[in-house]
């Protein structure tokens, strides 16, 4: 395998870190053309993929980092007798509010007896966990909840805003 000369470590580099290829460029002291001739180099490609994906294993575990401390803090934080009720509601709505958690996922053989449990047991009376083809998955408080109602999970929002945001609107609600 060839060697890349300093001006191409220095081009890997910055597009691995996310510059633009001018910027790449600019920062090599080269003009874009032999960056563009560069890429087409089966050495450069593979000097670049190792880069982005060490780069991306940095960052995931910087943010993972981060995300530890954050939690330690607004822990911490709840914790705290003297913390004003303000701050214990803002930080408490900060933890709940959260989308798209990235929490680390199990295994999915330590699923397996929790999943073959579920399937075994025999449902509680009067609960249908089966659901009919094109019935929604919602609970029954989210089916009923008219979309101008305070949202039932106590947020203080309206229904539609909150819980309900991809809730289909209540069109009837008499029964047939």
């Amino acid at each position: 395998m060839t060697q890349l000369t300093p001006a191409q470590l220095t081009v890997v580099q910055a597009l691995a870190t996310g510059a633009t290829l001018t910027a790449a460029a600019r920062l090599a002291a080269i003009s874009r053309p032999t960056v563009y001739s560069w890429l087409n180099q089966p050495a450069f490609q593979k000097a670049l993929a190792i880069a982005e994906h060490e780069h991306a294993v940095t960052v995931r575990d910087r943010l993972q980092s981060l995300s530890t401390q954050a939690l330690d803090t607004l822990q911490a934080l709840l914790n705290n007798p003297k913390s004003s009720p303000s701050v214990l509601l803002r930080a408490s709505l900060a933890i709940l509010n959260r989308k798209n958690w990235a929490l680390p996922s199990p295994h999915v053989q330590d699923c397996e007896p929790a999943t073959e449990t579920l399937a075994t047991e025999p449902a509680p009376a009067g609960e249908n966990l089966q659901n009919e083809p094109g019935e929604d998955l919602a609970t029954p408080q989210t089916a009923q909840t008219p979309r101008n109602a305070s949202c039932p999970c106590g947020s203080g929002q309206k229904f539609k805003r909150c819980c309900g945001k991809d809730a289909p609107p209540v069109l009837n609600t008499k029964a047939a």
